[in-house]
């Protein structure tokens, strides 16, 4: 397995030194040298995403192992209260047995993650065979010579030597493509799959924290209400540390190469709206929309599950803590009670770059400075 990994890996990296060196010799043909410098900012940014995901395991590896531990932590309070409540399950029913908030961020993992390879697998199919059906076609209904499919937009010097050489670039551009793509949609899943889990803590330390001293209107202190408030603002105290350590390292993953996406993202709408004012055949268009869609939709993911971030890890004065029965509890645990809305009002943002937040209104500006510079750009 790392053999073919190793070789996957130098197949991507030659091809993006042939796409260099073609878009060197493109500067004089505006429509080739956007279409090679959309080309190169995708394969660019595969290469940062699967040089982050090897060289920052550890980082990785911490946040998986803090999910494990909250998991478990979780699991074992949701087996405490079956057993409290003296109900009768097997081995299976213990082992089933689940929060309800830990089954609907699995449930949202799955259809986000299912959408989001179908969409990168589907995008991956058609670019690869744009360029094979357009030969075809051309093949059939043209008398000239018709220039063999190529892949990507990169140096293809083994061409002009025989069709072994032809051969040797496509498989070079078919595996760089294949490993491109595969590369995006482990980093991106990850990510993502790592933004909803802090989505749903954060939204379940809320709620737990709104049941803190019950719901009972009795006005009478009790040393058991207090203490079971004081476990929930332990509890809630926890989450909420282990939660703000994995904002932090993820956002020391994801600043440098979202803020490199951004700038990537930008240019390549700008690219892809230049290339649709030439001459386009229909599989070329074909190929550009899927591409325009594909990024358009990676890039309002990460802005969307940010936006969320953002909003689940900050509360309001009606919510969280601030809505317990804090007439149930004594004035030290109302102390308490009220350093943890303190701490939980704070907002966790994630970053692209040192200044962009990773959020919506960050994903209308990209698409309107995209816009500006294709303006500039045509006049």
């Amino acid at each position: 397995m790392n053999y073919l990994a190793l070789t996957c890996s130098f197949c991507f990296m030659i091809t993006s030194v042939f796409q260099i060196i073609e878009i060197v010799m493109a500067r004089d043909d505006i429509d080739r040298f956007f279409e090679c410098f959309s080309v190169i900012l995708f394969c660019g940014m595969g290469i940062l995403k699967l040089l982050s995901l090897y060289y920052c395991s550890n980082n990785w590896c911490q946040l998986f192992k803090y999910i494990n531990e909250l998991e478990y932590e979780h699991n074992n309070d949701t087996l405490d209260s079956v057993r409290a409540e003296k109900r009768v399950f097997s081995a299976r029913t213990e082992l089933h047995t689940k929060l309800p908030h830990i089954l609907k961020y699995t449930e949202k993992f799955r259809s986000m993650s299912t959408i989001l390879s179908r969409i990168y697998y589907i995008t991956l199919v058609i670019y690869i065979m744009t360029p094979f059906v357009e030969y075809a076609f051309l093949k059939f209904t043209s008398e000239g010579m018709v220039r063999l499919p190529h892949i990507l937009a990169s140096w293809a010097a083994l061409d002009s030597f025989n069709f072994v050489g032809y051969l040797v670039t496509i498989s070079f551009e078919l595996v760089s493509t294949v490993y491109c793509v595969s590369s995006y949609v482990s980093f991106d899943l990850t990510s993502i799959g790592i933004m909803i889990f802090i989505c749903q803590e954060f939204a379940y330390i809320r709620e737990l924290s709104e049941a803190i001293g019950s719901t009972d209107t009795n006005l009478t202190l009790s040393k058991t209400v207090d203490q079971n408030a004081h476990d929930s603002i332990v509890k809630c105290h926890k989450i909420h540390n282990v939660l703000i350590k994995m904002t932090y390292i993820l956002n020391k993953l994801l600043s440098n190469i979202m803020g490199v996406y951004f700038f990537a993202a930008t240019f390549t709408l700008c690219s892809v709206a230049v290339r649709l004012k030439s001459e386009l055949s229909k599989m070329q268009l074909l190929s550009i929309m899927q591409y325009l869609c594909g990024t358009l939709t990676q890039l309002f993911l990460f802005c969307h599950y940010g936006d969320k971030v953002k909003n689940e890890s900050t509360i309001s004065m009606g919510e969280g803590p601030f809505v317990a029965a804090h007439w149930r509890l004594s004035p030290q645990i109302r102390k308490k009670l009220t350093l943890l809305g303190a701490a939980m009002m704070m907002s966790r943002r994630l970053y692209a770059g040192p200044f962009i937040s990773i959020d919506l209104p960050s994903f209308i500006q990209v698409v309107r400075t995209a816009y500006s510079y294709y303006a500039v750009i045509r006049n």
